[in-house]
């Protein structure tokens, strides 16, 4: 995955499609990522591998259609990861980019993911 992001995500406001450019990660949604991808490494080994090249695909759909996908809470979107149905990257719009703020399990409260997008909950330090 490319286009990684350190630091908190900006504010979103409308934009077109062509307007957003890259897809980027806050540290608490790469780590997230991370320690997913260790998780079901764990369970069998190359899960890990296909769980980031399903997440690689999320972010070029998201790349190529941010719009596409609804708002659930305020300016957070929500896609799912193919293969891994449980599994989703939180988004939001910013005037460059699209932030993923969250990967979460679709098995954990909704509200979690909400809370940690607009910053109500921190991710816990590894």
């Amino acid at each position: 995955m490319d286009d990684f992001f350190e630091g908190s995500a900006h504010s979103a406001t409308k934009l077109s499609r062509s307007e957003v450019k890259k897809v980027k990660f806050t540290q608490a949604a790469l780590r997230a990522v991370d320690l997913a991808a260790a998780f079901h490494e764990g369970r069998k080994e190359g899960l890990g591998v296909e769980f980031y090249e399903r997440v690689d695909e999320v972010v070029a759909s998201i790349r190529q259609n941010p719009e596409g996908y609804r708002k659930l809470h305020k300016d957070l979107r929500h896609c799912n990861l193919r293969q891994f149905t449980d599994w989703g990257l939180w988004f939001r719009l910013n005037r460059d980019n699209s932030m993923v703020v969250a990967c979460l399990s679709g098995r954990r409260n909704p509200a979690l993911a909400k809370e940690r997008g607009t910053g109500i909950i921190p991710f816990p330090e590894p």
